[in-house]
């Protein structure tokens, strides 16, 4: 018997032949020890220099391959040199083993444990896990245990698998009788819906299409209970890659998926080797977890599975309710340590069984009642670590000691002429950062913007207090020259380098005139109202405000839509109500215009709101903006009904813009200059969003895009923003730094 070692990964390339004919020949036949397999795995994890691969030969013969590889393992602070299979470490593999011609074993196993037993016997560990109880090569391994100079750790390992009948009605008959009902259900509900296809990936385009939908998919799931899944590592990402079109090309890989309207909602990775089916990995979209898509994908692919023949339905390592209520019964794989008996080799190898049994030793010692209190406190601190999530942490409870220092200090009235006059430039420079100075050379301005002024508290119509508002317009008075938008249009075309600051508010809200003007009166600020002239005129709330409402009001429990993908909306407390109105804005925001109104209707409908007029009236009536027009307040258009127009036809948008442009006109006898795009994002509007606006006889248009605007900014995309905080000083001191540094 011969053994020839192999380091080389082009050696490896070259047994390809010889590896799957000798895989053919073994006991041992799983995919993970196929060729494709070892090489991709070696492609994405292995380290340069550390193939260790054993090839046995009788005469010139292959009769047996270890594929192993040498790493170094580090527990309690020791590292120990170690021989590993190849696959073994990623949580990729499973059922790894010797591979060895049938009736060779015993043979070529001693061969093999001869070949390295002189670095065993220097003090390298064997670990080789996941070995099938069933190999024929556990006997040779076993005996090596035995020996008196030898450490030996055997651990069990257990795995679910499916023996399947010969077919889909009497796998039905395995399943627990309430199982069985939802599986059938569930199934049936799917594949009754015109809209939803099943099928397997064919070729590598489809594979490459679909992995990283699986990634995605996985992470969401495991997001859910804040977990970040196993692809987030680049080279698992990598292996999936290299693995998948060499399985597909052996006709291996089994890929299946369930598509809902051309959106991939759920997909299951696997192979097949003989009639076994091996699951590995698989993802669903958890907002369409009441379809219960992943278990209708698993139904199908098990009943495609018995329609070809396939005898077994191997979930590989771990059991669990997810398995056994699919049928599975518990196998065995083994995990042997295998290390000669120096100090640091018995702590590595024998470490993880002492630290068990002293924790069950303590447990025996201790009091009960000491273990419950124990218990019990443990539980008062997670729950008090739950509890305090939301609280300011270390971080912003020093912001904000500092901002109120800033405030109460009087540190603004010294900002203020060095703010004005110089520029602060903050760039890396390893620990601390580099900052330098500069004089403002070109004139620059700055625009808030605000919604609702009023103390209702109300978190599904969110509004900044009356309070804070004045205690903020009182700072700006003080300590900027705020002006009015045209005021700022001819500042930035002029020379003077002192920034500016515009004041703004969107949509038109009665409390604008209850409560914020009188407040930019005693300041005497001057300042812009965006309307949505609808509004005023029908005295209705805004459609988002409807949505808003019928969900808070609403006394379902939750609603099903199917906007973008089918998803289940809970209301059950009112931080989900909260949650469902910002989700559902955020599908609505993404459709056309037509589509949205539809939408909107039924979500109403299920929602079964009786109208009781609460938000009627919220608007401003047009005596109140005449009135504050009469007083040094400006106006402008922010369309009729508030829609999103980069998702409108052109003439739709042409007829928004300039019709509210028309009507604030007309009640107010003089000319309209400035439009604010609804909502403002990038995404809200688009460039020939900006070339209708100015074609309607507008001057500018404002977003809600942060940052300073200058000579060269677009005047049909100004830039607004905050700060958004909840105290003066934090208001005072953010606003402050942002123009300082120019952000």
């Amino acid at each position: 018997m011969r053994i020839v070692e192999i380091r080389q990964e082009a050696e490896l390339q070259d047994l390809r032949g010889q590896w799957e004919r000798l895989l053919v020949q073994s006991a041992s036949q799983t995919i993970f020890l196929t060729w494709e397999w070892m090489t991709a795995w070696w492609s994405a994890y292995g380290k340069v220099g550390a193939l260790r691969i054993l090839a046995a030969f009788d005469g010139d013969r292959l009769v047996g391959i270890a594929p192993l590889r040498a790493e170094s393992l580090r527990r309690y602070g020791q590292t120990v040199p170690a021989l590993l299979f190849i696959g073994d470490g990623s949580n990729d593999s499973d059922y790894l083993d010797f591979i060895i011609a049938a009736g060779c074993e015993d043979q070529v196993m001693r061969a093999f444990l001869d070949h390295i037993a002189s670095s065993l016997h220097g003090g390298t560990v064997l670990q080789l896990n996941e070995i099938p109880e069933s190999s024929p090569n556990l006997l040779a391994l076993k005996s090596l245990g035995d020996t008196a100079d030898m450490i030996a750790v055997e651990t069990d390992v257990p795995c679910g698998t499916v023996r399947l009948p010969a077919s889909w009605d009497d796998y039905l008959g395995m399943l627990r009788p309430r199982f069985r009902t939802k599986v059938r259900s569930v199934l049936r509900n799917l594949e009754n819906r015109p809209e939803i296809r099943f099928g397997f990936c064919e070729d590598e385009s489809q594979v490459r299409r679909l992995l990283p939908t699986m990634f995605d998919l996985h992470a969401k799931r495991w997001a859910q209970e804040g977990k970040p899944g196993v692809f987030g590592w680049d080279q698992k990402r990598r292996f999936y890659f290299e693995v998948s079109p060499l399985l597909l090309d052996r006709k291996a890989l089994k890929f299946s998926w369930l598509e809902w309207n051309g959106r991939i909602l759920a997909c299951q990775y696997g192979f097949t080797y003989g009639d076994t089916y091996f699951q590995l990995q698989e993802g669903y979209e958890p907002a369409s977890e009441h379809w219960n898509v992943g278990v209708g994908l698993r139904a199908w692919t098990i009943r495609e599975f018995l329609r070809a023949g396939m005898r077994e339905y191997d979930f590989l390592g771990g059991v669990g309710r997810h398995k056994s209520d699919w049928g599975a019964q518990t196998k065995q794989s083994k995990r042997f340590l295998f290390a000669a008996p120096t100090p640091k080799n018995i702590l590595f190898c024998r470490g993880p069984e002492w630290e068990t049994r002293a924790r069950e030793s303590a447990k025996k010692l201790v009091p009960d009642v000491v273990l419950d209190a124990r218990a019990k406190k443990v539980e008062e601190r997670r729950l008090a670590a739950v509890s305090q999530s939301d609280q300011p942490n270390g971080k912003e409870w020093l912001r904000s000691t500092i901002a109120n220092c800033y405030l109460h200090l009087q540190l603004p009235a010294l900002v203020h002429p060095v703010r004005d006059r110089y520029q602060l430039a903050v760039k890396p420079n390893g620990l601390l950062p580099k900052l330098s100075f500069s004089k403002r050379l070109t004139p620059s301005a700055r625009i808030l913007y605000f919604h609702r002024v009023n103390n209702d508290n109300d978190r599904f119509f969110p509004s900044i207090s009356t309070e804070l508002f004045e205690q903020e317009m009182k700072f700006v008075s003080r300590h900027y020259t705020v002006v009015s938008l045209a005021a700022m249009l001819d500042h930035l075309s002029g020379n003077s380098p002192e920034p500016v600051l515009a004041i703004t508010f969107d949509d038109g809200y009665k409390d604008n005139y209850e409560q914020a003007f009188p407040i930019l009166q005693r300041y005497g600020l001057p300042a812009t109202i965006f309307l949505t002239t609808g509004g005023l005129d029908s005295g209705e709330p805004l459609w988002f405000e409807q949505l808003a409402l019928a969900i808070k009001k609403t006394t379902k429990e939750f609603i099903d839509l199917e906007i973008e993908l089918p998803q289940r909306y809970w209301m059950r407390t009112e931080e989900e109500r909260l949650t469902s109105n910002d989700a559902i804005f955020g599908r609505l925001r993404s459709l056309p215009d037509s589509d949205r109104r539809l939408w909107m209707k039924e979500i109403l409908r299920q929602l079964a709101v009786v109208e009781t007029g609460e938000r009627k009236n919220k608007m401003l009536s047009w005596d109140e903006v005449r009135t504050m027009k009469s007083k040094g307040i400006d106006f402008g258009g922010h369309t009729v009904t508030h829609p999103f127009l980069s998702r409108q036809p052109k003439e739709q948008v042409a007829w928004e813009v300039s019709e509210c442009k028309r009507r604030i006109e007309q009640e107010i006898q003089q000319p309209v200059s400035f439009f604010a795009y609804p909502n403002g994002r990038e995404e809200d509007f688009g460039s020939w969003n900006k070339e209708v606006i100015a074609a309607a006889g507008y001057r500018a248009a404002v977003t809600t895009i942060w940052g300073v605007n200058y000579a060269s900014t677009d005047p049909m995309e100004l830039r607004r923003g905050g700060p958004w905080e909840p105290s003066v000083a934090r208001f005072a001191y953010k606003l402050d730094w942002y123009q300082l540094v120019n952000d």
